[in-house]
């Protein structure tokens, strides 16, 4: 096998997805987001130490470090980043496409300096402890029967920053930005924490199709009358019959 060849052609593509990204960005923003996207996959590391020890360069790391901290401060890469990706994948999301909607968590219970650290609850231990770290939210795309995933849209947040609102408005943030993006197609999937009034509203107002898992104690209107979804869900008659009599 030509490893340089190989390592060549890599490049290449790395470049053309950069520049992909990189559209309506200044110079400088581009050329970070060329060695961004190379260095986290070079170190399969997001520390920004680590990406820079993958150029190769004769700038002394630190500084290196701080030009990306500098670059990481423009507000419009963000967004310009998500708009590009959603670009490339709205062509594969139609009326039937899974939206799934993933609130999570990322916990740095040893951090101490990183800015605006919030108190999360440790999804990934039984207990459910509080710890610092901050909130997160991520979209991806699925066809049914495929087991190929498109990601769509990853953002953090924490209630300790200043222009916080609420969780409700990062989540309705979320699903209008790749709404927008992608023609309003698709079906928005999420979990048990998706199931409030707060979200439910805006998603039938724009006409919006969804899946949300309800919690036990969500009402259902049932031969017009309200029952409790959980009664709903272990009733052994068939929901025809349950319905419709």
């Amino acid at each position: 096998m030509n490893f340089s060849h190989l390592a060549s052609n890599l490049r290449n593509k790395i470049a053309k997805f950069s520049g992909i990204l990189s559209i309506q960005l200044d110079k400088t923003a581009g050329r970070f987001i060329k060695e961004a996207v190379y260095g986290i996959l070079a170190s399969q590391s997001v520390m920004l130490t680590e990406i820079g020890r993958q150029l190769e360069s004769k700038v002394r790391l630190k500084k290196i470090e701080e030009r990306f901290s500098r670059q990481l401060n423009k507000a419009q890469i963000w967004q310009n980043v998500h708009q590009q990706i959603l670009s490339l994948a709205k062509s594969r999301i139609n009326k039937d496409t899974l939206l799934i909607l993933d609130l999570g968590d990322i916990h740095k219970p040893y951090a101490e300096k990183m800015e605006y650290l919030a108190k999360v609850r440790d999804g990934s231990s039984l207990e459910g402890n509080i710890v610092d770290g901050y909130w997160t939210n991520q979209v991806i795309a699925a066809e049914p029967g495929s087991n190929e995933l498109t990601p769509l849209y990853s953002a953090l947040y924490s209630q300790e920053s200043p222009d916080f609102r609420s969780e409700n408005e990062e989540i309705k943030g979320a699903i209008d930005f790749v709404s927008k993006q992608t023609g309003n197609q698709g079906v928005w999937v999420i979990d048990r924490g998706g199931d409030r009034d707060k979200i439910y509203e805006p998603l039938i107002e724009k006409n919006r199709q969804f899946i949300i898992r309800l919690v036990g104690t969500r009402d259902l209107i049932c031969r017009g009358k309200p029952i409790r979804a959980l009664w709903l869900a272990h009733a052994h008659a068939p929901i025809k019959k349950l319905l419709y009599g």
